[in-house]
């Protein structure tokens, strides 16, 4: 059992199936930030619109629930032979509450030095040696001792990266962590 972090597991799963997670607004040249002025749900998407532009998460994976006052976002796109990975952060002050990956490839920080791992298939939490299944549902608690919850969205597979001349087949992983209101996930 890992012991910085306190895994409850709501259900687990394989492969966590369902629509790939998008997130726009970024540039991989530049990132998107500033204080959200207005924000909504529309055809299962949310809208974040900002004074520099727009951020659009679709299909959006919570309850909607409306911004506090002074909300800020980030949005952040990294380039990757198999597609780029693209992170939504929402702050208060400088603190984050909420925090969306999409197209996140082995080696992709979670969160504390956890990082992204895949082994028959499935998604791993891997840190050095040790290792954690990266359930459809987990709550977890960070360095400051903090309780997240944790929620792998979708695994897919991403086209071939093409290396010299050996061909990978890589797969991709969208998540969400969030610090839970009223201590539920």
């Amino acid at each position: 059992m890992c012991t910085k972090w306190l895994f409850l597991a709501l259900f687990s799963s394989g492969f966590a199936q369902g629509a790939a997670l998008q997130i726009s607004g970024a540039s991989t040249m530049k990132p998107l930030s500033g204080e959200v002025q207005s924000a909504g749900l529309k055809a299962g998407g949310a809208y974040f619109t900002l004074a520099e532009g727009e951020a659009v998460v679709a299909p959006w994976p919570l309850a909607w629930r409306a911004l506090p006052k002074g909300t800020l976002l980030l949005v952040e796109r990294a380039p990757h032979p198999a597609g780029p990975v693209s992170r939504l952060r929402l702050l208060n002050g400088d603190q984050p509450w909420l925090e969306l990956i999409a197209g996140g490839y082995a080696g992709t920080t979670v969160q504390d030095g956890w990082r992204l791992g895949f082994k028959d298939g499935k998604a791993l939490l891997v840190q050095g040696d040790e290792n954690q299944p990266f359930l459809s549902k987990m709550r977890m608690k960070d360095q400051a001792g903090a309780s997240w919850c944790l929620r792998l969205l979708a695994t897919h597979e991403a086209p071939k990266v093409v290396s010299g001349m050996a061909q990978e087949a890589q797969i991709k992983a969208d998540w969400l962590r969030y610090l839970p209101r009223k201590g539920r996930c």
